[in-house]
């Protein structure tokens, strides 16, 4: 039971960092309807920002965050107007694949920074191990599951208590409809990249505290693509229940399955669980059902 208790535990805190890098995802395609790739990149990049802030230029905590939430922020702005504005009213499929290339072009260059090697952050955070319920969990991990949970009640009080987040809450509905009342749809659609990127770089700080910034890091974009389908595109309620459930799912069938089959287990695991949903919930556990006349 114990050792139930500590896999269960574990998963938790992993999948809250799948949730963070899906709550990006999913904050792009509320308001623009474009699923992205490139925010596995933002999430590595702004890794490596706050690297160079707090190792190389050895700033203090708080000041590196600041300027690597500011320097991704503008990364995404330049995303949006160079990027993405050009193709406002094009197919849909044109913009997801521009993102897959940033995403490739970006991943080219993120290995020539790392030139195969790790870089780990210098010791900001208490190491070892603290006591939840009796079993032993990373502190490291702790920590950054409660940045999670803090991230999706900031974003859930921005998008319900602020005018900016009632006016992308509008321009994901219809655009059209949102122009009539006086939105700036395109002034939404960079706002919400900026934002987006500063939600990857908090993903990307979280992911590299606790595994390092090493050349699979961006990866993990793919699995809060993932996480993003299973919980629904239009959902960040749906991302943080979609994510603690891969979360649990991958460590639970790896702790038990993989002396059973040799190991892997945790690699497919998500693709089965959205493979499962989509069959069962097409639109995502939380996801928007929405019904068109044909």
């Amino acid at each position: 039971m114990t050792d139930f208790l500590q896999l269960f535990l574990l998963g938790l805190l992993e999948g809250g960092l799948y949730a963070m890098v899906a709550a990006a995802i999913v904050l792009v395609y509320k308001s623009t309807h474009v699923v992205s790739l490139a925010h596995g990149q933002l999430m590595g990049y702004g890794a490596l920002a706050f690297w160079f802030t707090i190792t190389v230029l050895k700033l203090p905590f708080v000041l590196a965050v600041l300027i690597s939430l500011v320097c991704m922020g503008g990364l995404g702005w330049v995303i949006e107007r160079v990027a993405m504005r050009p193709l406002i009213g094009q197919p849909l499929l044109a913009a997801f694949l521009t993102t897959f290339a940033l995403y490739l072009v970006g991943d080219g260059i993120f290995q020539l920074i790392l030139k195969g090697k790790a870089l780990s952050f210098a010791a900001y955070l208490p190491g070892g191990m603290i006591s939840v319920i009796g079993v032993p969990l990373p502190t490291t991990q702790v920590v950054s599951f409660g940045v999670c949970l803090l991230l999706f009640l900031i974003l859930a009080l921005f998008f319900q208590r602020t005018k900016l987040g009632l006016g992308m809450r509008a321009t994901a509905e219809d655009h059209q409809l949102a122009q009539s009342t006086g939105i700036s749809v395109r002034a939404i659609f960079s706002v919400i990249w900026v934002i987006s990127a500063m939600v990857a770089t908090i993903a990307g700080v979280s992911l590299a505290n606790v595994t390092d910034i090493y050349y699979t890091l961006p990866l993990i974009g793919i699995k809060g693509l993932t996480v993003a389908l299973v919980g629904g595109l239009e959902s960040l309620p749906g991302a943080l229940l979609a994510g603690l459930l891969l979360g649990v799912l991958e460590n639970v069938s790896a702790g038990y399955l993989d002396p059973l089959v040799g190991g892997g287990v945790k690699e497919v695991a998500a693709y089965v669980l959205l493979l499962f949903i989509l069959l069962v919930k097409p639109y995502g556990l939380m996801g928007l059902v929405r019904i068109e006349r044909i």
